[in-house]
């Protein structure tokens, strides 16, 4: 898959790789459960590139990233225990959780302590 960002660097791959390792900021910072995740791209000038790349990422487990349920959960159940999707409901989630930018914020400080 082509995106506009081109392919990681190493301190970028390495970056993608301690994101996993954190889980789901969402699933994390308002659940207290550490889960799986995905690396999703910050958006918000129409483009990657000029968003930050892949320097502007965040770890989202599948629901609150793309809405994909485990199994057979309805999404309406998915949405009362663990609260929107960013796909499915951007505006709810940035009620819910804040702003990609001020999730960031939060990521990017979780990853400092970390050094």
């Amino acid at each position: 898959m082509r995106h506009s960002t081109g392919k990681p660097t190493k301190a970028q791959q390495a970056r993608f790789d301690a994101l996993k390792e954190l889980g789901c900021i969402c699933c994390w910072n308002f659940h207290g459960i550490k889960t799986g995740a995905e690396i999703h791209h910050i958006v918000d000038k129409g483009y990657r590139k000029h968003s930050g790349g892949h320097d502007a990422t965040l770890p989202l487990c599948p629901w609150h990233h793309r809405g994909i349920t485990p199994g057979s959960v309805n999404p309406s159940h998915m949405e009362f225990m663990w609260g929107p999707s960013l796909a499915r409901s951007k505006c709810w989630f940035i009620r819910e959780f804040g702003t990609e930018r001020q999730l960031l914020e939060t990521v990017n400080a979780m990853l400092e302590r970390q050094k």
